[in-house]
């Protein structure tokens, strides 16, 4: 499984590298045309498809070694095939809606049911949990619930090595519940998806020569909802709250942004914003701690601090995996911590244009 990693390392780092070097015009994320954008130079935006490589080449050497669940590793690779492939279409032509890439991660969603029996069994509520005895009601919910996290990646992709960042420490913890318990299928997947995010990351932190993109966002995001469905469902040890307190950050972020744009802005909840808690810190808190507006030092600043956040839901995830009313007091405490702080910078004195 090391060996996996480093090959998919070293095959998305090379696939990372090439894009920089000799393609990057055809995946250019151009400087204007958003309200997100705070980049000062076209950049490619195709770090998905260097860890898309790295995912399958790591694969391979599952294959030469033919390891137990191999079938499994090549159903979970065509079951994110669509929701990877609608993000990097978007990635590549700047054309495919919203709609039509949460169908993509619907398909995708539905793919995992289907071939790998990833679907969502319990909640541990009791009364609940009878609810998802009813194969229609857990095969829908589930499929909502891949494509809500597959997005939801894609929401706190903000700045250089942020998502990247956030999901390497996701990842790590979902490795080590699956040593635990022996679950060698979503560990070999988890150690393969850290080294492919790490070839990207080496090009993305601190200066930005390539960005994640929908398609590795995607990837990314579906990937740790199906390995997380999948420890949940396996091991009954394992608590029902362990994927919503590993990924509360980015589960959070996005259900939060919803709310922000829906009720409190009165606009379109797909209608992006300079909102997210990732651009408030950007805006305010490092450029005071930086003494700077150089967006150059201000950008890579920002993400260790998102970074800590994360790890607020991390750490206890790791720490209390089987232990559903510690891990639900933690994800209470992050909702709690990260609204009071979001509502804290919003009632302070924001740089000009900011509350509009």
């Amino acid at each position: 499984m090391i060996l996996s990693s480093i090959i998919s390392f070293i095959f998305s780092s090379v696939v990372c590298f090439l894009i920089i070097k000799y393609f990057p015009k055809y995946f250019y994320d151009p400087v204007k045309g958003g309200t997100q954008k705070l980049h000062h130079r076209p950049t490619p935006r195709a770090g998905g498809l260097g860890i898309f490589v790295g995912l399958v080449f790591g694969g391979l050497i599952l294959t030469i070694k033919n390891v137990p669940y191999l079938s499994y590793f090549w159903l979970f690779v065509v079951s994110s095939f669509p929701a990877f492939t609608g993000g990097l279409l978007e990635d590549i032509t700047k054309k495919v809606s919203v709609k039509k890439r949460f169908i993509f991660m619907l398909i995708s969603g539905v793919l995992a049911v289907l071939l790998l029996g990833s679907i969502v069994v319990r909640v541990d509520i009791p009364l609940v949990d009878q609810i998802f005895s009813f194969y229609p009601f857990a095969f829908v919910f589930t499929v909502f619930a891949i494509a809500g996290l597959t997005n939801a990646i894609n929401i706190i992709d903000g700045f250089n090595g942020l998502a990247s960042g956030v999901s390497i420490s996701i990842f790590f913890a979902i490795s080590y519940v699956a040593f635990i318990n022996n679950d060698f299928f979503v560990l070999s997947i988890s150690l393969i998806m850290i080294g492919a995010i790490l070839g990207f990351f080496i090009f993305n932190y601190p200066f930005g020569l390539i960005f994640l993109g929908d398609g590795g966002a995607y990837l990314i995001g579906f990937t740790i909802a199906v390995l997380s469905i999948l420890l949940v469902k396996n091991h009954p040890q394992v608590s029902a709250w362990f994927p919503i307190a590993v990924a509360v950050y980015p589960i959070y972020e996005t259900l939060f942004s919803i709310y922000r744009r829906k009720f409190l802005r009165k606009v379109s909840p797909t209608q992006p914003d300079r909102f997210h808690l990732h651009t408030l810190l950007y805006k305010t808190l490092v450029k005071k701690l930086l003494g700077t507006s150089n967006p150059v030092y201000r950008n890579p600043a920002t993400s260790p601090l998102i970074w800590a956040v994360n790890m607020v839901g991390v750490i206890p995830a790791v720490l209390f995996w089987d232990n559903t009313p510690v891990l639900v007091s933690f994800i209470l405490l992050f909702v709690v911590v990260y609204t009071k702080i979001y509502f804290s910078i919003i009632k302070s004195k924001l740089p000009r244009g900011m509350k509009k």
